[in-house]
């Protein structure tokens, strides 16, 4: 929390001061018009996240006057082998449990009598992230978007995953980080496809390869307010609520957000723009049901927290080119003081074996390089994430992207 801390002081420092009141107008000026910062959904493909409304974080400093459109395809490789859980519930099993390691738990137990709730857990494959975003803004302080959510599951074959398949990863763990087969692809077998999820009420979470599946559609609002410490400072905040409906049958139920972001921007060589943004947020997850779904999660809230650096380049031709650094945080899907009761069993082939399931029981981070192109009326995006603390869900994902801008009439 000190990290988070001190990037907040340093979001707040104004280190750069523009002394002429008629530059001061000028640099106004050119931020209004280049405020759109082109952040894509860097939200983890992770089996159980695609099908919640999970936050993205917004950056931008005002609503623009344009109507625009975006489409973006996301792949993230994931590697989780068959792990199975017995959480304890007896308060005898559950108090001699909380005082064992977890690797040594599965020897103390007898697992065919103890009692307990059992839940399985195996994904494999490339699952593919599309959206579609529509953004209407409203005034120059409010603007709406709609995000319809569609996944798919594959094997990540060449050429449709170049960066993502199995080989492409192997290929730098053997030849440049890792190590050979450090997650035991080539154990299990490489150029799989298929998540398979059963609870502790038995009920199930199924994708076979080449599956598609609609998630759901989320619905954001934003308010930019207009505040002296924008010209002045060049400091800004917004703040958006989200109602995600999620329609699928593993999720038949709607979740609510809340966000607010703070953004500090600098001129740099009388030309280009550099960014420190800061975002904080909080999802209520099931705020009404309309099904009878998988138990995906036990949390009832789902914070998430991202930092933002982005540097914006103006070209001769007055197009520009960004470069940004996202960091995305997000607490456990499971609660943690959970993980005190559960006895892990599985095929230990590498050390980091139980990643599977205890990964539910862990705070989720990752960290994404994006690239934005753009003219004035398109955006062409890239980013590169990975997960900081090896969770391998996903191991490493890549996006694309376009956003088209229509001028209101």
């Amino acid at each position: 929390m000190r990290y988070y801390l001190l990037f907040f002081g340093f979001l707040l420092f104004n280190g750069f001061t523009i002394a002429q009141t008629d530059r001061n107008n000028f640099w106004n000026e050119e931020i209004e018009n280049s405020s759109d910062i082109i952040k894509p959904h860097t939200l983890s493909t992770h089996p159980f996240g695609i099908y919640i409304s999970r936050l993205n974080h917004n950056f931008n400093v005002r609503s623009t006057d344009k109507y625009s459109f975006s489409f973006e395809v996301s792949s993230g490789n994931v590697v989780l082998p068959y792990v199975k859980s017995y959480e304890l519930t007896d308060p005898d099993d559950r108090e001699r449990s909380k005082n064992q390691p977890w690797h040594t738990r599965e020897y103390s137990f007898d697992l065919s009598k103890v009692p307990s709730k059992i839940k399985e857990f195996e994904a494999d494959g490339v699952i593919r992230s599309y959206r579609f975003d529509f953004t209407l803004p409203i005034t120059v302080n409010h603007e709406i978007n709609f995000s319809l959510r569609v996944n798919s599951l594959d094997r990540g074959k060449y050429p449709y995953s170049v960066f993502t398949s199995d080989e492409s990863i192997e290929w730098f763990h053997r030849n440049i980080a890792g190590g050979n087969d450090p997650f035991s692809r080539y154990h299990y077998g490489i150029n799989k496809a298929g998540i398979l999820y059963k609870d502790e009420n038995d009920k199930v979470l199924k994708m076979d390869n080449n599956n598609f599946t609609i998630p759901g559609i989320d619905i954001n609002y934003t308010f930019y307010p207009k505040l002296e410490m924008n010209e002045k400072h060049h400091i800004y905040l917004n703040f958006g609520a989200q109602l995600g409906v999620n329609t699928s049958k593993y999720n038949p139920a709607a979740d609510f957000g809340i966000s607010s972001s703070i953004l500090k921007k600098m001129i740099i060589m009388d030309k280009n723009i550099l960014s420190f943004g800061l975002s904080a947020g909080v999802l209520r997850q099931h705020i009404f049901e309309y099904g009878d779904g998988v138990n995906l999660s036990n949390q009832d809230f789902l914070c998430s927290f991202e930092g933002l650096i982005n540097y914006k380049v103006k070209l001769r031709n007055h197009n520009r080119i960004s470069y940004g650094i996202n960091y995305n945080f997000q607490n456990s899907y499971n609660k943690k003081k959970d993980m005190d009761y559960i006895v892990l069993t599985g095929e230990r082939i590498n050390t980091h074996w139980q990643k599977t399931i205890s990964h539910l029981y862990e705070d989720l981070e990752g960290w994404s390089a994006i690239c934005t192109y753009s003219t004035k009326r398109f955006s062409y995006f890239v980013y590169l994430r990975e997960d900081l603390n090896l969770d391998n869900a996903p191991d490493l994902q890549t996006g694309i992207g376009v956003k088209m801008s229509i001028k209101k009439s």
